[in-house]
């Protein structure tokens, strides 16, 4: 409060940087999502035999693995090509880089997301000029943030699951039940990330209201 009792005036504060870090975002995203889901192909070191391995998500839901390659080599109709064993010794290896790059690019994306959420255009408040709003607001920010990853986080888990080809899960039960029974599981993070953003909104009105 200043010396007349009025609540000291609010100034904005952007970040010019954002709309680039927004594009490096998506960017990242869809990268991983295009890594995770290209077919990978192999072949021996003079390049005339070349095979399909299956994808990094085909790996990450065991839809893939030595098992099928090491069939598929046995399967190989030419003796030459069949001796090569060109998917059991090449796929490992180049799928393991698959995984790594597109878990990367994907935590690289969910940092970024959750930074841009952080420095979102605010008002920044003199030391004796702080109030309930800017605190909902923070309070806010940081709920949407935390709801956000683990509603995320459940939906690839979710996805990867309802995936796996191999799960014995689904001797006893069938995958619309276990998808219902997901999405009911991810209702309090989904929820969590809503209230948040209420919080935000009740935050934001205040400052509006006390500007």
């Amino acid at each position: 409060m200043n010396e007349s009792g009025a609540e000291a005036a609010p100034q904005r504060k952007s970040y010019p940087w954002r709309g680039l870090a927004g594009l490096v975002t998506v960017g990242c995203l869809v990268t991983a999502m295009f890594v995770a889901l290209s077919q990978v192909v192999v072949s021996v070191d003079d390049g005339s035999t070349a095979r399909a391995c299956g994808s990094a998500f085909d790996v990450m839901t065991d839809r893939s693995g030595w098992e099928v390659w090491w069939a598929r080599d046995l399967d190989e109709p030419d003796p030459a090509v069949r001796a090569e064993l060109v998917r059991t010794t090449g796929c490992p290896d180049a799928l393991n880089q698959r995984v790594v790059g597109a878990v990367a690019l994907g935590l690289a994306g969910l940092g970024l997301v959750s930074i841009l959420a952080f420095s979102g255009p605010r008002r920044i408040w003199p030391a004796d000029g702080a109030t309930t709003a800017t605190r909902l607001r923070r309070a806010g920010t940081v709920t949407v943030v935390i709801g956000s990853l683990l509603t995320v986080t459940g939906l690839v888990a979710l996805v990867a699951l309802l995936a796996d080809a191999d799960s014995t899960l689904f001797l006893y039960t069938d995958r619309l039940v276990v998808g219902l029974a997901g999405v009911i599981v991810l209702v309090p993070a989904i929820a969590l990330a809503l209230g948040g953003w209420v919080v935000r909104v009740v935050g934001a009105q205040m400052g509006d209201d006390d500007a």
